[in-house]
């Protein structure tokens, strides 16, 4: 019994984790208080605090060995990798349970990282599932991070294959040059055809223009087509939706600004750091499953060096995860804070506030998102049936479960457009109206207002929006042609005539741009 006779529970926690696990949290809530678009940050901030609430506990299982939770892992990633392989040619891509290759080629990486770790004849066996798994994710960021981290283990603990130093270095250096001439002219190929350079760009104006403190958590989104080269949609795989950077520092830089890309980093140096000290004190097994936990970890911060994973389930928390059981190897006594509970009273009111947080974790970043995409998908399959007014109602209910997801009321304001009736129109309108509000320019939705406004005779409300769409993207047709029907509408046959001109100039096959011309040039010839 403690001092006083007073029951007492008290856990450790360690400073200098502490430190940049709080810059992390706090730079996140200083760029939501001072976002134009604060909505989406808040919905987001709840996956956060679950975050570190996994961090932190799993800080303390790393004092009861982390072994058990590593062969729980393996046998998972075995489930995973079976369960896709199962499913070949059912589905158009290699999915499995996580829904997209590259996060699921990226966790199978890690996992192969552990199962090497833990090591036996099963766990063996094990990797060459998840190994022939992974090759058909066709994630090439994922292999990349795994060769990055087997290289990396090489020349820092490698010294059983080639004892010096200097000559581990030596044999990399000649294996990532040969490499590299290999690859340069494929690298070559895809910075002149790949999406991502030009993404890259049009974020590093984004961090240019609010270099501090960033646009806000989760605006990327948002804000993004502010940014977007028109030389964007010369590429062959642009799309009408940017919703990442492709690159998670440069996402988090645009998003939270240099104090907030400062914090991730302390924060990832100092769980490396925790990680490489206990491999270099660990012995035998332990040592060899530090080395995993840590490769693993590195697998997924690499790769989200050309995606963003991290930010979605499962991932993300597997990262989290990850971070706490490397922070929790190095712990000393000196460096430890303090969290002391004096009495049974106060530890009833902790359990308590911790069922209250538990719950409303649960509710708002599993129960509420779990029945958002429910019924977001009923209402993706009701418009893929022809069944709009099911298809506007689901969305609808998803809407009211979060109200924030953009692709849903997109898929609500294509249903209405669809449907029938002059009040419909105006409610389709509204929902775009509201897009616009909430991310401007997101997807086609400025086109898609100048159409309904023409729809509903308003072709003056309609230029406006239309002059936008064609300065998103001046190299679609269609946009033109739109811009110029209103035009003609309003009376302003020379500038329709323009702008038909340059959809010749781009598309001189294009036979409604060359009807249309010749109309307006007869209805005002002398």
């Amino acid at each position: 019994m403690p001092e006083g006779g007073q029951d007492r529970t008290t856990g450790n926690l360690p400073r200098h984790t502490l430190l940049p696990l709080l810059a992390t949290v706090v730079s996140a809530m200083i760029s939501i208080r001072f976002s134009e678009h604060p909505q989406f940050g808040l919905e987001i901030l709840p996956r956060l605090v679950g975050n570190v609430v996994i961090f932190l506990l799993a800080m303390r299982a790393t004092r009861r060995r982390p072994a058990a939770l590593c062969q729980w892992w393996m046998i998972a990633a075995v489930m995973v990798a079976a369960n896709g392989l199962l499913r070949l040619g059912f589905e158009p891509e290699f999915l499995s349970t996580l829904g997209n290759r590259d996060f699921l080629g990226t966790y199978l990486a890690a996992s192969i990282v552990i199962g090497a770790s833990i090591g036996g004849t099963w766990s063996m066996l094990g990797n060459l599932l998840v190994a022939a798994a992974m090759c058909f994710c066709r994630s090439r960021g994922a292999w990349l991070a795994l060769a990055a981290v087997a290289t990396l283990w090489f020349l820092a603990d490698g010294d059983r294959l080639v004892r010096r130093w200097y000559a581990r270095a030596a044999i990399l250096f000649l294996l990532v040059a040969g490499a590299g001439w290999c690859a340069r002219p494929y690298v070559v190929r895809q910075w002149q055809a790949d999406v991502r350079p030009m993404i890259w760009k049009a974020t590093l104006h984004m961090i240019a223009a609010r270099p501090f403190l960033g646009h806000g958590l989760g605006t990327y989104v948002a804000v993004y087509p502010r940014y977007r080269l028109p030389e964007y949609f010369l590429r062959p795989k642009s799309t009408n939706v940017t919703d990442h950077a492709h690159d998670e520092l440069l996402e988090i830089a645009a998003e939270q600004g240099m104090v907030g890309l400062a914090a991730t980093l302390w924060l990832g140096a100092t769980v490396v750091w925790c990680g490489i000290r206990a491999c270099r004190q660990g012995e035998g097994p332990d040592r060899r499953l530090m080395w995993g936990l840590l490769g693993a970890t590195l697998v997924l911060m690499l790769h989200g060096l050309v995606d963003v994973d991290l930010r979605h389930l499962p991932n993300q928390s597997l990262l989290w995860l990850l971070m706490g059981l490397l922070a929790g190897t190095h712990a000393p006594e000196t460096q430890r804070t303090w969290t002391t509970i004096p009495s049974q009273t106060a530890r009833w009111c902790a359990a308590t506030g911790c069922l209250v947080l538990g719950m409303w974790l649960g509710t708002t970043t599993v129960i509420h998102p779990m029945m958002a995409d429910w019924r977001d998908r009923e209402a993706r399959l009701a418009e893929e049936g022809g069944d709009l007014g099911a298809a506007a109602q689901r969305a609808g209910d998803a809407l009211r479960l979060q109200p924030f997801r953009l692709g849903t009321r997109y898929l609500l304001t294509g249903a209405l457009a669809r449907l029938p009736g002059p009040q419909i129109r105006d409610m389709a309108i509204d929902q775009c109206l509201r897009i616009e509000e909430l991310a401007p320019d997101y997807a086609d939705v400025t086109f898609n207002l100048g159409q309904l406004y023409m729809a509903a005779g308003r072709a003056q409300d309609a230029i406006p929006y239309l002059r936008r769409a064609v300065d998103i993207n001046p190299y679609k047709a269609d946009r033109r042609v739109a811009l110029a029907v209103a035009l003609r509408e309003v009376g302003q046959t020379a500038e329709a005539v323009r702008e038909l001109d340059r959809v010749l100039q781009m598309q001189p096959d294009d036979e409604d741009a060359r009807t249309l011309r010749q109309d307006i040039l007869k209805e005002h010839a002398p």
